[in-house]
């Protein structure tokens, strides 16, 4: 049970207003968000984020759920919302598959974190997430300090989410391992590659999708 400070009417119709701008912007089929679920009770989103992964030039490409999240803006914005990664079927929490890479003046720096130690799941480590700013590592960067330009808005995580997990896929690695018994079965993985779209550099091989 998550204690209410805010009056939820007045929630109810931040996260509205979110919704409709989010809604406004002109791309996102083209970006290949899908809204799976509204809660305006709750208030909270469902998305999946679908990237077009290339098998084999511009012509041949799967569409791919590459993460589907949970947007939850209880005592918004007083709280910054909370982002939880889901399976697409279940819409129980779930690893996504792929990592999460932010650009940095050092290099490509994974902001995927495997458990958050309040609820041993992934998180996104960025700001305007309540998971970054519960963190304890974090406690100096207050939510407070990026509630005035909007970085907990659906608009903003959405994007930065599609620039890390979704714009930089580059396309499938397949591979076929024999094992040396004959009671034992060949082991086959496909995993969706991440790198630089532009120069089709890879920056990791994420766990298996099958």
């Amino acid at each position: 049970m998550v204690t209410v400070l805010v009056d939820p009417e007045v929630t109810r119709r931040k996260f509205t207003r979110e919704l409709d701008l989010w809604k406004e912007h002109g791309d996102l089929q083209l970006r290949g968000w899908m809204i799976l679920k509204e809660d305006h009770s709750v208030p909270s989103i469902e998305l999946a984020l679908v990237a077009p992964v290339s098998t084999g030039g511009p012509a041949n490409k799967l569409d791919s759920v590459v993460c589907a999240i949970r947007l939850a803006y209880n005592n918004y914005d007083l709280w910054p919302p909370s982002l939880t990664f889901i399976d697409v079927f279940t819409r129980e929490p779930a690893r996504p598959q792929v990592r999460a890479f932010l650009n940095t003046p050092e290099g490509a720096r994974d902001v995927l974190i495997n458990g958050h130690p309040d609820t041993n799941m992934p998180f996104v480590c960025l700001p305007g997430i309540r998971e970054y700013h519960s963190h304890p590592q974090h406690t100096g960067d207050d939510w407070h300090l990026h509630r005035p330009i909007r970085e907990g808005s659906i608009s903003v995580i959405c994007e930065r989410i599609w620039l890390a997990m979704a714009k930089n896929v580059v396309g499938l690695r397949v591979t076929l391992q024999t094992l040396p018994t004959a009671s034992q079965q060949a082991q086959f993985g496909i995993r969706i590659m991440q790198g630089d779209v532009g120069e089709n550099t890879v920056l990791l091989a994420p766990a298996d999708l099958i």
